[in-house]
């Protein structure tokens, strides 16, 4: 089974982080079909520090859009550490229909509400209940997290869903779409 989907979207808009000192790009998409549950994705575009892998990654995205938007691009390496201005090109591209090859990525958390206030524990893998305490893993090996069951009032794991962007290209006509 292939994890990735492949959906037809609108570019809604694009907007300059905004955050001091991080340089990239919220991009987000409108699903033209449903099967999302008509959900709005986002998806960010890091540009910054130059140099990096994740502006390379951040700066393709951006040139995936204004390709598949039929814009001339500016020169190659100009966008990269400016966020704002790579928005100003990509509000040409608003209302464009790209084709976006997405993968569906999820994260758990556990919230404990304790006497001494709330505990919140991210990227969990397991939660384990012993005794006299709760054992909460956490992803790439790291120290469980031990939270005193006596101190705990209330607590729950949640999962965090969304959508990352792996390739956009140019959507295909209606001519072009199977008929059923």
């Amino acid at each position: 089974m292939n994890p990735l989907r492949r959906i037809v979207a609108t570019l809604l808009r694009a907007t300059p982080a905004p955050q001091p000192g991080v340089e990239g790009v919220w991009l987000a998409f409108q699903p033209e079909a449903v099967r999302l549950g008509g959900e709005r994705i986002d998806d960010f575009a890091p540009l910054g520090p130059p140099r990096s892998l994740e502006a390379t990654l951040g700066l393709g995205k951006v040139l995936r859009i204004l390709r598949a938007a039929r814009l001339a691009a500016p020169a190659e390496r100009s966008l990269l550490a400016r966020g704002e201005e790579a928005a100003r090109w990509l509000e040409r591209a608003v209302g464009a229909r790209l084709l976006l090859d997405l993968a569906p990525r999820s994260r758990l958390r556990f919230a404990a509400w304790t006497d001494a206030g709330m505990e919140t524990v991210e990227d969990v893998t397991d939660v384990l209940e012993a005794e006299d305490a709760f054992l909460v893993y956490r992803r790439n090996h790291r120290q469980p997290v031990r939270v005193p069951r006596a101190s705990v009032v209330r607590r729950t794991t949640e999962c965090v869903r969304w959508y990352q962007v792996l390739d956009i290209a140019r959507a295909p006509g209606p001519a072009a779409w199977p008929r059923c």
